[in-house]
């Protein structure tokens, strides 16, 4: 029984490690849904980043060297300078209408304005308010 019951642990780690995100909702339209994860707040460089979702109900494109990508939901771990209305994206993981993983792209380019009324400026909004809550 105890071999059975350590299988069936290690079968569903990985159910619990995706899980283990905790998603907060802050901007939803007919369009889309934004979320951010909170708990994946961290700095580099004295520059603040956070990772958010988005979820979209019509397909978007991505275009990449060589191709364009059709995609339904992103994951992108935003960059923020706070001092100056900046941000970059460092990474963004792009999936299928069915949730399976389509391409992940590092990004390096430099900051880019952050404009009001954009989902970047929310999640900004949100990011510096915790650095600057965290003595940053």
């Amino acid at each position: 029984m105890r071999r059975k019951l350590s299988l069936l642990s290690l079968l569903l780690m990985p159910i619990t490690n995706v899980l283990a995100v905790e998603w907060t909702s802050i901007i939803k339209d007919t369009e889309h849904e934004v979320w951010v994860d909170i708990d994946s707040y961290n700095v580099s460089d004295n520059h603040p980043y956070l990772d958010a979702k988005t979820t979209y109900q019509a397909p978007q494109a991505f275009t990449l060297p060589d191709d364009k990508v059709e995609y339904f939901t992103s994951f992108v771990r935003y960059q923020f300078y706070c001092k100056q209305p900046l941000f970059r994206v460092r990474t963004i993981t792009l999936m299928s209408k069915k949730n399976k993983p389509i391409d992940t792209i590092k990004i390096s380019s430099g900051y880019q304005k952050l404009v009001i009324d954009t989902d970047e400026f929310s999640i900004g909004q949100l990011t510096c308010q915790v650095h600057q809550m965290l003595g940053g």
